[in-house]
């Protein structure tokens, strides 16, 4: 178990004026996994005054004294803000989120006993060593994830610990223990109460997970909760041939196919979500016709309800309303491309493309092959310079406004000169392009 420096004289501090001192929850999972943890948390006998007061020379931020929890400033670079929390045991939980009180208490038991699962449930300091009381360690080593005490009363208390529970289970692999998955889909629609930006930040995590494929079509009645249309691709045959999987194992594997990067892996949960909803069946054959742009409608819906930023939504229904689409590879065409994406979103296009149809029939890709030369040919364009947007054009507004233009039709004048440059029709050179408005 190696900790930095800051935090085990922080745990040193607390023990030397009186307190018991540990590392617990996520910081010793990850220690025992070999991760370097995000970020560590102490908790202590002590009562948030009494840390006040071992830290009285410290910067200190007081985030939840309500809630016992107390930030230490550190120099670490590594491990900027410490978060100590006293021992506690919470009351009801009204609002199936947070404990409506807590009480302190002054053993760890107590403390542990109130966590959500075994693996999380962990404490350690170089005094005491590991302190395992519900197996978490074992559970661990089994990739298994296992409420603390009653799974049902666990989730009731906090229904985001559902979200959290498949988050785990992407992220390391684990498999659910067989009643904390019962009490888990028994207790899924209380996500409902849960503020959006929570789902939403767990559904990231979920997603950038590398067993994310496994978890999307194992717990498809989890997420059905909060994306109703994924529901009906589980199963749903797509009856041609170009694809091998139902709707629900194929988004599974495009997800799990693009790079772990949010925009890409939100876009791939989505791009075919509306299939089921677009399907027809024509001489014995499935057709989706306009799927893509359904797709794009409940991805901007549903993450508008999760409160993603504007500037996410924008870009994933982007890359879905156009992941269907078949690009042609001359460079006039190209350029078009890269003015109206740039370069970076048609990166993106082509990468989501490969992942979908990597999960299609064998014969696709193959068949395929030469559409993904158009970024290829975006790359050579922009590395030779040429002209493909209005910033790149050897005239400007102002040049235009010197020669007489007005109002909208500068506009107008610039994009029939870069289509005139784009077309090869006229040189970028400004006396060139002067003279053909002159």
């Amino acid at each position: 178990m190696h900790f930095p420096d800051s935090v085990k004289n922080i745990i040193k501090q607390l023990e030397a004026a009186g307190f018991e001192a540990y590392a617990v929850g996520g910081c010793v999972r990850d220690s025992l996994l070999s991760f370097t943890p995000p970020d560590y948390d102490i908790a202590t006998s002590a009562a948030p005054d009494e840390i006040k007061e071992v830290f009285s020379d410290c910067k200190i931020v007081d985030i939840g004294a309500k809630h016992g929890t107390i930030a230490v400033i550190t120099d670490d670079e590594n491990c900027r803000k410490i978060e100590i929390t006293t021992f506690r045991a919470d009351g009801e939980y009204s609002d199936s989120r947070r404990p409506d009180s807590v009480t302190f208490v002054r053993d760890l038991k107590s403390d542990l006993a109130r966590r959500d699962f075994t693996v999380n449930a962990m404490a350690y300091s170089e005094k005491t060593g590991l302190i395992d009381l519900f197996g978490g360690a074992e559970d661990l080593k089994n990739k298994l994830l296992k409420c603390v005490g009653e799974p049902e009363k666990r989730f009731s208390e906090d229904a985001l610990r559902i979200m959290r529970a498949l988050r785990f289970m992407s992220e390391h692999g684990f498999t659910c223990e067989a009643e904390t998955e019962k009490a888990l889909r028994k207790l899924k629609e209380n996500l409902l109460k849960i503020a959006p930006e929570r789902i939403m930040a767990e559904l990231d995590k979920l997603l950038l997970g590398e067993f994310a494929e496994k978890i999307i079509i194992e717990y498809v009645d989890v997420l059905g909760v909060f994306i109703p249309e994924i529901k009906d691709c589980a199963g749903f045959d797509q009856r041609n041939n170009y694809h091998i999987y139902d709707v629900l194992t194929h988004i599974a594997k495009v997800v799990s196919a693009v790079p772990k990067e949010r925009i890409l892996r939100v876009a791939a949960l989505f791009h075919d979500v509306a299939k089921p909803q677009c399907f027809i069946l024509k001489d014995n054959l499935g057709h989706t016709r306009g799927h893509a742009a359904k797709s794009a409608e409940i991805a901007e819906e549903t993450m508008r309800k999760l409160r993603y930023d504007n500037a996410a939504i924008k870009q994933v229904k982007l890359l879905i309303q156009n992941h269907d689409d078949k690009f042609k590879t001359d460079d006039v065409s190209v350029k078009k491309l890269l003015n109206r994406f740039g370069i970076e979103t048609l990166e993106q296009l082509c990468i989501l493309q490969k992942a979908d149809d990597s999960a299609k029939a064998d014969f696709v890709k193959e068949e395929r092959k030469e559409q993904y030369l158009f970024i290829e040919k975006a790359s050579e364009i922009i590395e030779k310079g040429e002209c493909f947007s209005l910033e790149q054009l050897a005239v400007n507004g102002n040049d235009l406004l010197k020669s007489g233009f007005e109002g909208k039709e500068i506009g107008i004048q610039l994009q029939k000169l870069l289509e005139a440059v784009i077309t090869g029709e006229a040189e970028n050179k400004k006396e060139i392009l002067l003279k053909r408005i002159g």
